[in-house]
């Protein structure tokens, strides 16, 4: 008997649809609908992972076992990490902190550059049901994955006679989505940060009459400036290719100072988007936790916030980790290639609901879905907590529930 379930949460991505519908026999699902591609291919997960099994060294195991040599493995570790923390429910992550802090871990979120710039100056940010309803001037920088998605587009469709929006894409010319955008404005991405400073002294009144615009061409800068102060309600969306360089946190602290001296003005807000394939939440999560947001090290005895020294990425491609704990679907979401090829030179424990064809961690711990076989939470990229339900029988753990019992384990 086929069953029709309606506003489903669907976590395959950082958009975090929430009016999904789907069918299903009561054991699998049959069909899926009003979803993109990589809501597909996460709800079509949910078939093969009853058939996982616990492993070490790729070798089948019983989860007794399994759990016995991850405990091992922690034991003997001197610079464990915790990571990986994509397509993961928010009791996961609450999870993975827990145990990160009893074993002396640090554990990082992916999030560094973003959350260390907003360590030093704040954020401003909104709902995207504001952006539907208020906004009328969308700015997407580095956010092209975004701008040509069409669910994101649909959500923020408003039928408020009032509102005239314009849509702006920003960033690298090979990057820009002409068709989805009112206007596309070229900058050199070396020379964004530049792009900004020139964008404040024009808002302040400063003139810079005579002089070469750095990164941008003179005609779109001053549009630009003139959009910004003709319109009443701006969205900043930063994308990937914004916080891409050495200096990713210092754009990223101009733009918020930039969105902040706009709101003097006029409501004006800034929405940072991960990669494509990514969540958000986990940043959420570890600031209630610890007070930080990503890079804790919990080695002696507390939480430590360091983002020069604990990030995940960083550790793996300086080789300073002897043993990786990885969660999620998507566990190796934000590590660059040089953090991979090393993560696979030291021990590492896999629990999530999927066993990557290019990376064999020591020990496999397979779990279910939170979303499909588990009730729980996630955070959308706007920072809004979304409930996940569970409608299918499924004979595995949940994440959390196996990060658990490796703790009361240890």
């Amino acid at each position: 008997m086929k069953n029709l379930i309606e506003d489903v949460t669907c976590a395959g991505c950082y958009c975090a649809c929430d009016d999904i519908r789907l069918e299903t026999d009561g054991q699998q699902i049959q069909e899926v609908q009003t979803t993109c591609s990589q809501g597909q291919a996460w709800f079509e997960r949910a078939a093969t992972t009853d058939q996982l099994v616990p492993q070490i060294q790729g070798q089948p195991v019983s989860l007794t076992t399994a759990i016995g040599r991850a405990v091992e493995l922690i034991q003997q570790a001197q610079a464990p990490l915790v990571t990986g923390f994509s397509q993961t429910s928010t009791d996961t992550q609450r999870a993975a902190v827990a145990l990160a802090d009893q074993t002396g871990a640090s554990i990082d979120t992916g999030a560094s550059a973003v959350t260390r710039a907003l360590q030093q100056v704040g954020e401003a940010t909104c709902s995207l049901g504001e952006v539907r309803s208020r906004a009328d001037l969308i700015i997407y920088w580095g956010a092209a994955d975004l701008l040509s998605n069409a669910r994101h587009r649909q959500s923020l469709v408003t039928t408020s006679p009032e509102i005239t929006r314009k849509t702006v894409a920003m960033g690298e010319a090979g990057s820009l989505v002409s068709e989805s955008a009112d206007e596309c404005i070229q900058i050199e991405p070396e020379r964004e940060l530049e792009v900004i400073w020139q964008l404040r002294a024009l808002l302040k009144g400063v003139d810079l009459s005579g002089k070469e615009p750095v990164g941008i061409a003179e005609a779109e800068l001053q549009s630009l400036a003139s959009q910004l102060k003709q319109s009443k309600y701006i969205v900043f969306f930063t994308g990937p290719d914004f916080k891409q360089g050495l200096l990713a946190h210092r754009k990223l602290e101009a733009l918020s100072l930039l969105v902040k001296e706009i709101q003097s003005e006029r409501r004006c807000h800034a929405i940072t988007v991960p990669n494509s394939s990514e969540t958000k939440g986990a940043e959420h999560v570890l600031a209630w936790q610890t007070g930080y947001a990503a890079t804790v090290n919990f080695a002696s005895g507390f939480p430590r916030y360091s983002p020069g020294e604990y990030q995940a990425t960083r550790l793996l491609e300086q080789s300073q980790v002897d043993l990786c704990i990885l969660t999620g679907g998507n566990p190796l979401a934000g590590l660059s290639d040089k953090a991979i090829k090393n993560l696979k030179q030291v021990a590492s424990i896999l629990a999530g609901p999927v066993l990557l064809p290019d990376f064999q961690p020591d020990v496999f711990l397979p779990t279910g879905i939170t979303g499909i076989h588990f009730p729980g939470s996630m955070y959308r990229y706007d920072g809004t907590p979304l409930p996940l339900r569970g409608f299918l029988p499924t004979v595995q753990n949940s994440e959390a529930d196996v990060l658990k019992q490796i703790s009361q384990s240890l």
